[in-house]
């Protein structure tokens, strides 16, 4: 599969475009631009190999930037005859700057008209942010016109996906959720890391989201992420072991408090989104990189119920004004508070939870 087709198969205007060639179109003028710039980039590239296919590229080819041309070079380029080719190909970038000179946009507009019937002319127009209706309707002049725009999370999925399938390998859905939450709206962040990954993973035949997570950069992330995964579950003796080894490998018993309360933050946040049923924008808002673990986020707010939340948070700030203070038993705690909100036990009067609270007040 080459990059033209799995491209093709995640973004519909680049699917439109690859018909067109697989149609054996001249494209006499053609506009391709919009925000998505790599997908850009292939299009263009797509149309330069198709165009010139089997021609002297040399002589019969030239791209410049818009507004380094005068209106009498840019006649000129549009006017001459190919040489040694069935057509010449003129790439013309920041098309829009044709607007800025009206000369250049008089000559452009009659050229548009009646094209040269042996030159292909390709607009190029990267744009900032997506054109509004009306700015969109003064782009789509160009009768034949190809638009890139920030893709949705559905279709770059798709992207991940195809990817991964043009590599010879399976993703797991988990492992594709976290890559799109964790990369910009850019497909080419989004393919570095997949490139990255690939390597990665060597001769597996399948990407798990822990291979996701080590590959892009945050290896020592991943522990944390396997103990928060843990207490959302509610697996009381795995939380207890892994915490051990956290704070065995010198993670600061501060900075596992923090991490905590961040997490308890959230499963009482998803809580109340869930409540209302409300759109996944929400939660990404709420849990950034992890809205991949939506679901899981949602179950241990069910699991524990809002009161048992707020008593939780309540306790991990007293176990921080404890730990400020450096006493020896900071741990056994932390220990407590973990295996109470997994569900092992609750704290008696006796227990270190109770002695805890004392010593705060």
């Amino acid at each position: 599969m080459s990059s033209s087709n799995w491209l093709a198969e995640s973004i519909p205007s680049f699917r439109n475009l690859q018909k067109a060639v697989a149609s054996g179109s001249t494209f006499p003028v053609v506009a391709i631009g919009g925000t998505e710039e790599y997908a850009i980039s292939e299009a263009r590239e797509l149309l330069v190999r198709h165009l010139m296919k089997d021609a002297a590229e040399d002589f019969d080819f030239f791209e410049a930037d818009a507004s380094s041309l005068t209106a009498a070079d840019l006649n000129e380029q549009l006017m001459t005859m190919p040489m040694f080719s069935p057509r010449r190909v003129v790439v013309l970038n920041d098309a829009d700057e044709f607007g800025k000179d009206e000369a250049k946009a008089n000559l452009l507009k009659r050229y548009q008209a009646k094209p040269s019937p042996t030159t292909s002319l390709i607009l190029v127009q990267a744009l900032e942010r997506k054109p509004n209706k009306f700015e969109m309707d003064r782009l789509t002049k160009t009768p034949d016109s190809y638009w890139f725009f920030e893709l949705k999370v559905s279709e770059l999925s798709k992207f991940v996906t195809s990817f991964a399938a043009l590599h010879k390998k399976k993703i797991e859905p988990r492992a594709v959720e976290y890559l799109v939450e964790n990369s910009t709206s850019q497909l080419r962040d989004l393919k570095a890391k997949l490139e990255h990954l690939i390597l990665y993973a060597g001769d597996a035949a399948e990407i798990t989201a822990e291979m996701a997570m080590r590959a892009t950069g945050i290896t020592a992330e991943v522990d944390l992420f396997k103990f928060e995964d843990a207490i959302l579950a509610g697996d009381a003796s795995r939380v207890l072991r892994e915490a051990r080894e956290l704070l065995d490998k010198g993670l600061e018993e501060l900075a596992l408090l923090g991490r905590l309360r961040a997490l308890m933050s959230k499963v009482w946040q998803s809580g109340g989104l869930a409540a209302r049923q409300a759109p996944d924008d929400d939660f990404r808002k709420v849990l950034g990189g992890q809205a991949f673990k939506k679901p899981e986020f949602i179950h241990a707010a069910r699991r524990l119920g809002n009161v048992a939340i707020q008593d939780a948070l309540l306790s991990l700030l007293q176990i921080e004004l404890h730990a400020k203070s450096k006493s020896s038993e900071v741990r056994s705690f932390i220990f407590e508070w973990l295996w109470t909100v997994c569900g092992g036990k609750k704290s008696g009067n006796g227990g270190t939870l109770f002695k805890q609270r004392e010593y705060v007040r």
